[in-house]
């Protein structure tokens, strides 16, 4: 051994120069390797993340200068489509390129990320800065060389045996993903095609669906369907935010509009999910607490949206943007727990719920685990959070079928319910209607024929029989005239009304009692020879009940009958008025005026003022003729009632 060494020893110096020449080779090709990607016509489109070199720049304080320079500490990009997550950093990329046979090629940078806030390309020549490129969402699309919905950059590959260099700046307050492809442009709108179809579709089926749940909020107004009708008109422009469509659409030339909008939209989503939280039935004994916190957040969402719309767009960044994000997942989560609560408990609706809660959840959480750089970006995150979205609105929608389903059963069940009970009333009404009449009759006819005879005690006997008598008689006609209003048998008998001779043969029948009591009944008729169309004894009913009450509760001065031509839910009409003097009605009255057997009386249920069920009667009259009742009333000022009616039926 020892002799091999000696022999070897006189080309030791050239084996240590010929090692020392094979290392430099391998570093300076590895240099070559990361730093030059050499691209070929049949590679396009080339996806370029996992070549891209990036430097963060916590303070965002770097210039363009001084990354030129070769003091920056380049770290190379291991992953396909780089994810940098939420922060307020700048996150700068580097990249070289060459190519071959691809100057005649119109090559395009493509960053299919529509809600990137600024990107900030430069293309470097040595030290030199050649050429700029500024794109994002907060670049009108008038300053961009290509107005689309994710920023494209222009590209000019150099000639064969040179390099390009680009150097990019991004910023994001919503989080900095880099899906960079190179391609032509040509490849680029062909490659489009199938994913604006797909985007399109999705709005359109958010919209449908929002059509759909309003129309049924308006039968129904269920605070459920409102819910999830605010859920998908605020799914609707977030996906137009998210997908860059409204920018092409609404909004190309604003600067700030997609962050904000988008902002604003989520604070609805989050409303709208405790909207639906709080429209779950169940029985749990947390309930009343967990509704208390989704009306509590539900609220906030206000000024929270109001927040995000007058905030300067510089100061939007991940402080602001993170806490509406985790505000809600943790509310899709919590309502995902209280629809499985009310699944448990045998509501089908809430076990259609609960399947799109669940992909809700799944569709929200993929965006969110690159969103805070859990995870890389995949190419095809967008495309599982839609479908996920999509597979999530079916279920949505089977289970408001299966809601309004269930609602449709328990109202038929409520009506056969209330017509057995009106049955019921109208039958022993009239069975007691016959002997309380027979006794008010007969006690009427004793006290007349035989009051000289009767000592004073029995005389006060006698006159309470007699009151009650008429109260419970009163009470018995107004619970049948109830029960036939409510019949579905019920058909007012509309004819032409000359209103003027009509209003006048009402103040004839009132004006004995009015003049009885010491007032004065006044008129006022803005026209005259008015022809209504409507039932002739159920109107003059409506309107003695409400002039006997001015007269029972009004001690002095006057009561003016009053009409007048308007104008009613968009056709011509007229307005009736009653008003009084008389001692007027207390505010908590006001809240129950139209609540059966309410009253406001001051004396004790031996002397009964009235059923409470006049006004009851007289609004549900109004409402069969076509009309509306409201009114107007200050304590110790009188009262004033308005009875509007169309001038015309339409019947359905």
């Amino acid at each position: 051994m020892i002799y091999l060494l000696h022999k070897l020893s006189p080309i030791r110096p050239a084996l240590t120069s010929l090692f020392l020449t094979l290392a430099l080779l391998f570093l300076s090709a590895s240099f070559s390797s990361a730093a030059e990607l050499s691209i070929t016509q049949n590679q396009l489109p080339v996806n370029l993340g996992p070549y891209l070199d990036y430097f963060e720049d916590s303070d965002r304080a770097y210039t363009i200068e001084q990354m030129t320079s070769d003091s920056i500490n380049w770290q190379r990009s291991t992953q396909a489509i780089p994810t940098m997550g939420m922060s307020k950093s700048a996150h700068w990329f580097s990249i070289v390129l060459s190519g071959e046979n691809m100057l005649d090629k119109d090559l395009v940078f493509a960053l299919g990320s529509p809600v990137i806030d600024r990107v900030e390309f430069y293309f470097v020549d040595g030290d030199t800065v050649i050429r700029t490129s500024v794109v994002g969402d907060t670049i009108p699309l008038s300053q961009l060389d290509y107005p689309y919905r994710f920023p494209i950059v222009p590209f000019e590959i150099a000639e064969e045996g040179k390099y390009n260099k680009i150097i990019f700046r991004a910023v994001s307050s919503t989080g900095v993903e880099i899906p960079l492809i190179l391609t032509t442009a040509s490849l680029l709108a062909e490659s489009q095609q199938s994913i604006l179809v797909f985007d399109g579709a999705l709005l359109m089926i958010f919209l449908f669906c929002f059509g759909i749940t309003v129309i049924l909020f308006n039968f129904t107004r269920d605070p459920l369907l409102f819910g999830v009708s605010l859920f998908f008109a605020a799914g609707t422009i977030f996906l137009l935010t998210q997908t860059g469509l409204g920018r092409i659409w609404f909004w190309p030339e604003s600067i700030d509009a997609n962050t904000r909008i988008s902002l604003i939209a989520s604070t609805c989503l989050v409303a709208s999910i405790c909207l639906v939280g709080r429209a779950l039935q169940f029985e749990n004994r947390y309930r009343d607490s967990a509704n208390i916190v989704l009306r509590f957040l539900t609220y906030s969402m206000i000024p929270l949206g109001l927040y995000y719309l007058i905030i300067p767009l510089d100061q939007i960044n991940s402080d602001n943007v993170i806490p509406i994000m985790m505000i809600g997942l943790l509310v899709m989560v919590a309502v995902l727990i209280m629809a499985s609560i009310t699944a448990t408990q045998g509501s089908k609706a809430a076990i259609y719920l609960v399947t799109a809660w669940v992909l809700i959840v799944l569709a929200y959480s993929s965006l969110l685990v690159y969103k805070f750089e859990l995870i890389e970006r995949a190419a095809a995150s967008p495309i599982i959070g839609a479908a996920l979205a999509v597979a999530a609105v079916m279920f949505l929608l089977m289970a408001m079928a299966e809601f309004v389903s269930s609602k449709s059963d328990e109202l038929v069940d409520a009506r056969m319910e209330t017509k057995a009970k009106t049955d019921f009333l109208k039958n022993v009404s009239r069975e007691f209607l016959t002997p309380v009449h027979l006794i008010l009759a007969n006690s009427k006819r004793l006290m007349a024929a035989h009051s000289d005879k009767l000592d004073d005690p029995t005389k006060q006997h006698m006159a309470t029989v007699i009151k009650q008598s008429g109260h419970l008689h009163n009470l018995i006609n107004d619970l049948l005239e109830m029960a036939e209003l409510e019949s579905d048998s019920f058909e007012p008998e509309f004819e032409l009304v000359e209103m003027t001779r009509f209003l006048g043969e009402i103040k004839n029948t009132m004006s004995p009692s009015i003049m009885e009591k010491g007032l004065q009944l006044e008129t006022e008729f803005a026209s005259s020879n008015l022809l209504v169309q409507t039932d002739k004894l159920r109107l003059q009913h409506v309107l003695i009940n409400i002039i006997t009450n001015a007269i029972k509760f009004t001690e002095k001065g006057s009561i003016l009958l009053a009409y007048k031509a308007v104008y009613f839910h968009r056709r011509l009409g007229i307005e009736i008025s009653i008003e009084d003097t008389g001692r007027g009605m207390s505010s908590e009255f006001q809240q129950i005026l139209f609540r059966e057997f309410s009253r406001e009386e001051e004396g004790s249920e031996k002397d009964p003022q009235g059923t409470g069920l006049g006004l009851v009667i007289v609004k549900r009259m109004i409402e069969k003729l076509g009309g509306e009742i409201t009114f107007e009333s200050q304590q110790n000022a009188g009262s004033r009632f308005h009875i509007k009616l169309p001038l015309r039926v339409i019947k359905d």
